[in-house]
């Protein structure tokens, strides 16, 4: 196959995922996302997704897509590796915790279980190797713990690094979210 034609397959599976995402994860269907996929975008410093709550307009230096309006949901996709689990992984985690009265429970019940040190280290790793600079609170709230709570139940982090990082309480608790999710 050529080039041009692996681009195209691509493309158009980029401009399919959240369609692929709801065929995958029913927990998806009713929920109102509008979504873009910006492969033009993607670098080292894009990351592969960006998730915009309604009332986010986004970061100066990078603003919210027009084509994703204020006052609802949007995801824009910048890598074509993004998998649907992703695309459901950041919906969870930045919005589902927030609406879902069950999700709220479960990730409640994780943050109770997390020590303050383990998400400290995980700031300063983050500082270290990504150049974090948002102060601790902001970069926990946004970032640190909704990745965190991603980690295993969306397999974002290798297996052996979430059976050394969770006790077996904490996995019970992320596997009742993954049956809850549909995620096999």
């Amino acid at each position: 196959m050529s080039d041009d034609m692996l681009q195209t397959i691509e493309n158009d599976r980029g401009s399919r995922l959240l369609d692929i995402a709801r065929e995958e994860y029913p927990y998806l269907q009713d929920k109102q996302i509008d979504f873009l996929y910006s492969p033009s975008k993607f670098n080292d410093k894009s990351g592969v997704l960006e998730f915009y709550p309604p009332d986010e307009p986004g970061a100066p230096d990078r603003p919210r897509p027009k084509e994703l309006p204020m006052g609802r949901v949007g995801i824009e996709v910048f890598s074509p590796k993004t998998r649907p689990i992703d695309v459901l992984g950041d919906y969870v985690s930045h919005w589902g915790v927030n609406v879902d009265p069950k999700l709220q429970d479960y990730y409640s019940r994780f943050q109770q279980s997390v020590p303050e040190e383990v998400m400290q280290k995980r700031y300063q790793e983050h500082q270290r190797l990504f150049g974090e600079k948002r102060p601790y609170q902001d970069w926990y709230d946004i970032s640190g713990f909704p990745e965190y709570f991603r980690g295993y139940v969306f397999n974002q982090f290798p297996e052996d690094f979430s059976q050394q990082q969770f006790n077996a309480e904490q996995m019970q608790l992320l596997n009742e979210v993954r049956k809850y999710l549909g995620i096999q």
